[in-house]
């Protein structure tokens, strides 16, 4: 969905329209897998995963629509974004059997997201990143699976090629052709769409 379409999805969902509203929370769904997977961060993988914590989020996103008061997809990002973190944080708080607040669980890993928000910068230039980070994650959703975990272990995880290369079941030297293969077709993805 083009920023246009997002545009105008988000005026029609504020009309009322529950077709538009999931229409364009279809289209952040990277943005929401990027955030969610910063919290995430491999935590009881055998009984919740990133897509779990993805449609919980949407859902809550869905449910908590008609408090949102802006106008632009910009601010819609801004909203969700803790949105997002708190609700994968208390679903992870549930599923780890414990109901005390863990602020480690809705605050975002260190590496890609903090690069392009800095909570520490203006409003507006919080929402410029906002939306560079969900341009970002869709262009990051047309790579292959395997370029997309070994993209979000290095810049979210932070983890080095050795603990990639165990958790993917792969060589050392396999990740590392995988990786720099997965940003070049980044790069390429930004080029096309001039991001």
């Amino acid at each position: 969905m083009t920023a246009a379409e997002q545009q105008d999805a988000l005026e029609r969902a504020r009309q009322g329209n529950a077709q538009a509203l999931g229409e364009l929370l279809h289209s952040l769904r990277p943005y929401v897998r990027v955030l969610v997977h910063s919290v995430h961060r491999g935590q009881v993988q055998s009984r919740l995963d990133d897509s779990d914590l993805m449609q919980d989020a949407l859902m809550e996103a869905q449910r908590s629509f008609a408090r949102f008061e802006g106008t632009t997809v910009a601010e819609l990002l801004a909203w969700l974004r803790p949105l997002v973190l708190r609700t994968a944080g208390h679903s992870l708080r549930q599923h780890l059997g414990t109901g005390k607040r863990n602020m480690g669980l809705e605050q975002s890993a260190p590496g890609l997201v903090e690069n392009l928000v800095d909570p520490a910068s203006s409003p507006s230039s919080q929402a410029v990143r906002q939306d560079q980070l969900a341009l970002l994650a869709s262009r990051m959703a047309r790579l292959p699976e395997d370029m997309q975990l070994v993209l979000l272990g290095r810049h979210l995880d932070d983890l080095s090629i050795a603990e990639l290369a165990e958790r993917l079941g792969r060589s050392e030297g396999a990740v590392r052709v995988l990786y720099t293969r997965a940003l070049r077709r980044l790069r390429e993805e930004c080029r096309e769409d001039s991001c």
